[in-house]
């Protein structure tokens, strides 16, 4: 079952996604303060100038009181 932290998450990374246009999304971790995301199209999700990743990185601090950054972790574009 997801917790409350989860689903709030779940919820701010699926507007994200459908902002940036990107459609390989692979998954997402949240542990200690950090949200690491996995794709192999994080330019897509960073925005022009990290427009993007600077707004959504606002919402999810006022949603996660512990956030301390946000890691893009590109994989291989086979594996999403």
């Amino acid at each position: 079952m997801m917790s409350y932290e989860g689903k709030i998450i779940q919820k701010i990374i699926k507007k994200w996604i459908e902002e940036s246009g990107a459609t390989r999304v692979v998954q997402y971790r949240y542990r200690d303060g950090i949200l690491s995301i996995y794709t192999s199209q994080p330019g897509y999700m960073i925005g022009k100038a990290g427009c993007l990743v600077y707004k959504y990185e606002d919402i999810l601090k006022n949603e996660l009181s512990d956030l301390e950054k946000i890691d893009f972790v590109e994989t291989e574009y086979y594996w999403a």
